[in-house]
Parts: C-alpha cells; structure tokens; sequence
C-alpha cells in the first residue's frame, strides 16, 4: 500500500482517487470520493461502537481521528438526536471541541452515522456531539424559492403582480424612521437568541483578514451571538494552483462573506457531496437564516490551535466553489453549480494626506440581514485603516447605489464623528443603509443592492452647530399665528449665534399645550405616505432631512393618516374615524400630527431641545374687542 501511494504521488494522482483504488482492493467503502454512501441510522447507534471521522489538520487532505459512542441523547432539538462520543487524538485530547471541525463526517461500522458538531464550553475530556447524518440529508433536496435570494432566479426581478395590501410594517423607511447597519442583523439576532446550556453548536471560526482590532471587536459584538467567531488570523485567499478546487467528504469548507482587500470566511467541514452537485456540512446552521445565497469556497487550514477554551482552525479560502442554499438547523446545503450573487463596493476616501491606501475594493455577501453590517464594517475599516486619529472629523459621504430593476440612485450624507475616525456611529446612519433595507425588503418586487460606489471626503474639524438651549419670545401665542423662537448655537471656537425660527400654529390647535422640539436633521423622524411601489420608497429615502439641518417640529394634538401616495394631516376625531374605517384602500394609517419646517445651516447639527407651547383660546386682538 505504501509503495501504491508514492507511485500515485509521483503522478499527481488525486488522493480521493488513491483511496479510492486501495478501498477497492482491499473491499472497504471510501468516503472521499464522490458517490453513495451507505448511512447508519440512528437508532442502530450503541453505547461503545467505535468508528473514526475524518477532517483537515492540516493543509487540504482530510485525516482520521478516532471515535467511540458514549450514547444518543434523545429529542435534543425538535425531530433531532444527538450521539454523543469520544474522540481520542493527539490534537483533539487537547483541543477538545474544535471550531471549524462542524461537518467532519463520522462513521461507524463502515457507515456514515453523521457530522462533529457540538461540545461543551470549557469541557475537560474530548466528548462531542453528532448531529446524525438522517437529520442532515431531509434538508439535501429541499427546493429553493424562486426570489428568497439573489441569484435563485433564472431571470430578472419582476414585480409582484398580486394586488393584496402589502405588509409595510417592518419596514423602516415607511415608518417614518431611519435605519442602520446594525438593525437588520439585531432583529434576526434577537428572533434566534438561545441560553447557552452547557452543551454549544461547535463555533464556526470567521477568519478576519485585513481588518484593524477595532472594526475586528465591532464584527465580534455582533456576530458571536450566532456562533460565528471572528478570528484575525489572516483569511485572504490562497494563491495555490496545485490546491484542490472541489469538495470532498471531510474537506475543509468557506462561506465567504467579503473578500478583496477585506476578507471574513467562516469555516467549517464538509460532512457529505451528494449525487447531483449538492452537498451537507457544519451539522447545525451557520446563522438560521433558511434561504441564504451566500458564497462558499475551498479553503486549506494551517493549524489546529488548541485551548482549554475555545480552540479552532485557522484556514484561508482556496478558490470560489458554489453557494450556500440552505442554512437549516441540522445543516447548512451547498449547491456546488450555482454561482453566488455578490456586491462589489468600492471605497475612496479624500482629504487624508499620506494615506498609503485611499482606493479599496471588496465583494460583499448578498444578503438581507448580513450585507449592511459588512458594509458598514469595510468603510469603517478603510477609514481607520487609513487615519487612525483620535480627533474630531466631519465627513462628507457621496455615493451611488445601484439597485436591481431600478438604475443607480446618488445622495451625499455629512455626518460628524467625535471619537475619530474608527467612530462607526455617525457612518452606520448613512441613507446607504436605508438603500438597502428598501432594496432586500420591500413587499412589492425582488430586488437587491448590485453595486456601491462611495467616496468619503474628510475634515479634520470640529465644524459642528450645537444647539444649546431655545426659548420664545412671549409665554402665550395666538391660534393662527406665526410664533417666534430663539436659538442659541455654539460653534467650537466660535462666538455663539442667536438664530431667529419662525413657526406656525395652526387655529385648530386654540386651547392647547403643544410640544415644541428642535433637532438636527439626522434625528428627525418623518411621516410619509404609504408607498405603493419601490420607487415610492426610493422617494422617501431621498427626502429625508440632511444632517447640516436644524428642524422644528411642533407636535399636534390632532392625528393624521397615510394612504397610499399621500399623507393627511391634523384630522378631527370624528374624521379620522370615519376616514379610517371607510377607506377604499385597505386600513389607513393613522399617526401624531407633527408639522416640520427645516432651516439649512451648511454645517452638521449636533443635539435637540424641546420647549412648552401654550395656545390661547382666542387670538388677543378678539378678545379685546369683546
């Protein structure tokens, strides 16, 4: 055998194919190449049977590790046992739970019983759990829907032609409220939260490559509730043309969420290439997130690193092989003919003298949830990449997206960051953001984000009008009338101006107390009308009120309602009611009464202020006539 083996070596014959011819002669089922595979149920599976699995130590050629059953644990998951074995290993009796070893294939009695996929946190012998192979393979022929991601379609986006009311509720932009790059991720995050009850899914290590410690903690905070672990251990892809461009049973797995001058691949295991050009892996999802679309690739592993707690593989992606189609609670699924949908965003920043990289360019994951907070984080990591100041900046954000099925749209956001550069707060409230929620989740047609262009141009100044206090001019206004307030903005290093901003009081408002509140435009949450289509959404995202705005918004005790295409404000009770009830478009929906004015002041405006306004019964000049 060992002579076979060199000779085969010296040819360059693949290693599956050696295994393959030396499984034949000696009459044993091989595993690495790529047929059926007879699979041991798990109700056949018994305490002290013994086995081996197989994974990357090292490289790209999958290893044998020994396994011995210490039992089933019964209903773990819903539908879902879970074996419970040893598995005794120079590496593994000091690694224990290995992140990346997800996927590793088991077999017992010459079958395949399923994948490495859980441990215990801070465990002290090498005990794991496997998720059995019969749980995993219900999801291998589960179909995909024709628009749950892109690249799922044969075609292109094509409105949705039912004409039932669509479901805006979730929706930010309608509601009147700006999103941001965490608030996707967070929902999906607080939907999926578990307690840890000892016994975890194995981690899926997320290897960061280019990224500074800062923006590396951001993706942390972010991703580890979902068991991905960001790692700085490099990720980039390697340049090795000898290595293998195809999954095999045991091989080491990517799912490729940025790559370019940034990179961040999780990684994990393949479990089993399926007939037909699918293939399970991980043995537990990667995110839950079902339908997914997100790229996948080889990928070589350079060391087991070992710790009591928390030890994982470091890898780096090898070439781009296939999609993720499913991520499921037993198993992620792998189309390995489909061709993963990316976004390539490019980044430039200006105004940063010296900087030895201004032009940065990354493909992006297409996703509804994982897209904003990899955006987020390449513009960030650009930015303090490249100036790491601890200073106050002001920036200037142009940039053109492109949305499927509706052309390019181009906006230009200033915002101010008081903590320097790597301040991610001030950039995660770009309308880029509302871009993408508009793009992945309106209810009226597939779409997504094709493209990002964005130049950032920055200042280092703290050019900012902060409002510090207001008041007006009388105690009492006349209903019907204009009132004027008074407001005093500091400028650092500036003597403070006194701003004269004139507001209307409606008549309907005699006899009450209203509420005055001044803020920057950033802040400013607005009502619009509801959207009747994605170009109607795409309206409101450009309407917003622009950060260098000081907006005045006096809050009425009347309500309004939206329709579709418009707005109706400061309705009496009575008319609301009938018009809420009578509407021939479906329910209307009714809000606060607030009327806005904004006021241009050319520098960002930082904080807010609210004032008491009280609204005479009858205008004075009438009064005193009486």
């Amino acid at each position: 055998m060992r002579h076979l083996a060199h000779a085969f070596a010296a040819h360059r014959v693949p290693v599956w194919a050696t295994l393959a011819l030396a499984g034949a002669l000696l009459g044993v089922t091989v595993v690495g190449a790529q047929r059926t595979t007879s699979t041991l149920a798990v109700e056949d599976v018994r305490p002290g049977m013994r086995g081996y699995g197989l994974t990357v130590f090292r490289g790209t050629e999958p290893e044998r590790f020994d396994v011995e059953v210490v039992d089933v644990l019964h209903g773990f998951l819903p539908g879902q046992e879970l074996i419970l074995a040893r598995t005794p290993h120079p590496v593994l009796d000091r690694a224990i739970a290995v992140g990346g070893m997800s996927g590793s294939p088991i077999y017992l009695d010459g079958k395949l019983a399923g994948a490495y996929a859980y441990g215990w946190t801070f465990g002290r012998e090498p005990v794991i759990g496997i998720t059995p192979i019969r749980s995993m393979l219900a999801e291998l022929d589960r179909p995909v829907r024709p628009d749950s991601f892109p690249g799922a379609r044969p075609g292109p986006a094509r409105p949705a032609t039912s004409r039932a009311r669509p479901n805006l509720a979730g929706l930010a932009p309608y509601r009147g409220t700006r999103t941001d790059a965490f608030a996707a991720l967070r929902a999906h995050r607080e939907r999926q939260a578990t307690p840890s009850l000892g016994l975890e899914r194995v981690s899926t290590p997320l290897m960061l490559g280019g990224f500074t410690p800062r923006i590396a903690q951001l993706l942390s905070e972010e991703l580890e509730p979902f068991g991905l672990t960001p790692m700085q251990g490099g990720g980039g892809q390697a340049r090795n043309p000898a290595a293998p461009a195809s999954f095999v049973d045991g091989g080491a797995l990517g799912v490729q969420l940025m790559r370019g001058d940034m990179s961040a691949t999780g990684i994990g295991t393949v479990t089993h290439v399926a007939p037909g050009g699918r293939l399970v892996a991980f043995g537990h999802p990667m995110m839950n997130a079902g339908e997914s679309g997100l790229p996948t690739c080889t990928a070589r592993v350079l060391h087991v690193f070992q710790s009591v707690a928390r030890s994982f593989k470091i890898a780096e992606a090898i070439a781009p092989h296939g999609t993720l189609i499913h991520d499921r609670q037993p198993a992620i699924v792998v189309d390995r003919g489909r061709a993963a949908t990316t976004i390539p965003v490019r980044i430039r920043l200006r105004g940063i003298e010296g900087a030895p990289k201004t032009d940065w360019n990354v493909e992006i994951a297409s996703h509804r949830f994982i897209s904003p907070i990899l955006v987020l984080s390449a513009i960030g990591n650009a930015l303090e990449a490249s100036a790491a100041d601890q200073t106050d900046v002001v920036f200037t954000a142009r940039y053109e997206v492109a949305l499927e099925g509706h052309g390019s749209v181009a906006l230009e956001d200033r915002g101010y960051m008081a903590r320097g550069p790597g301040d991610t707060r001030a950039l995660s409230r770009l309308r880029l953001f509302d871009l993408i929620e508009v793009a992945y989740g309106n209810p009226f047609e597939p779409s997504r984000i094709t493209r990002v262009d964005l130049e950032l141009e920055v200042q280092y100044a703290r050019d900012v009008v902060s409002i510090e206090e207001a008041w007006l001019v009388t105690d009492e206004v006349d209903p019907g009338s204009d009132v004027e307030v008074r407001v005093r903005l500091a400028r650092y290093g500036q003597p403070d101006e006194l701003r004269t901003l004139r507001v209307h009081v409606p008549a309907s408002a005699a006899g009450e107390t209203l509420t005055l509140e001044l803020d920057g435009g950033l802040g400013v949450q607005e009502e619009a009308p509801e959207p009747r289509d994605v170009a109607d959404l795409l309206r409101i995202v450009r309407q917003r009120y622009s950060a260098t705005s000081i907006v005045t918004t006096l809050k009425m005790p009347s309500r309004g309602l939206r329709f579709p295409g418009h707005v109706v404000q400061s309705l009496p009770l009575g008319a609301l009611d009938s018009l809420h009830r009578t509407s021939g478009t479906g329910p209307a929906q009714p809000f606060v009464t607030q009327l806005r004015r904004g006021e241009e002041l050319g520098r960002v405006v930082v904080g807010s202020t609210q004032l008491s306004l009280r609204v005479r019964e009858t205008p004075r000049a009438r009064a005193g006539r009486r």
